[in-house]
């Protein structure tokens, strides 16, 4: 069985942590990709950057709806959304806009798992990294395409 290693793109684009949140844009539009990793100076995946995360940082910024009680201010749902949707519109730096929560691959993991990540996870590319999260590769939807149609 083939693992993450033997189908990954190895030449990966990323941007650097420290980029500008207009590089990134320009970077993600000239590479033809979805998404990003995002790498501090050592090489190592801070994060990923989408489309959906550039159009967000774009975006308005929806303030929640807020009920008023003895002079307190209570958000009716959506605080965690509004944070968020801040947090994007606010950054500046590729890692102040890069997804933190990142779902990876290890070199050795089968191709199955790392489908089953892409599809369950509703990402575009999965990072390869090793223990010490160095970036080494990416998997991508059309990775794991070649390998089912060209085995």
């Amino acid at each position: 069985m083939k693992t993450a290693e033997d189908i990954m793109t190895r030449e990966v684009v990323t941007v650097l942590a420290d980029d500008p949140v207009d590089t990134v844009g320009d970077v993600l539009l000239s590479s033809g990709h979805h998404s990003l990793p995002v790498i501090n100076g050592d090489g190592h995946l801070i994060g990923m950057i989408g489309e959906r995360d550039l159009i967000d940082a774009h975006r308005k910024v929806h303030l929640p709806t807020m009920l008023t009680i003895l002079d307190g201010l209570i958000p009716l749902g959506g605080m965690h959304e509004y944070e968020e949707e801040l947090r994007k519109v606010t950054a500046v730096t590729a890692s102040q806009l890069a997804n933190p929560h990142l779902i990876t691959a290890a070199p050795d993991e089968d191709t199955d798992a790392v489908a089953e990540k892409l599809l369950r996870k509703d990402v575009h590319a999965v990072p390869v990294i090793d223990s010490q999260g160095q970036l080494l590769g990416i998997v991508s939807r059309s990775d794991i395409l070649q390998h089912l149609l060209k085995p």
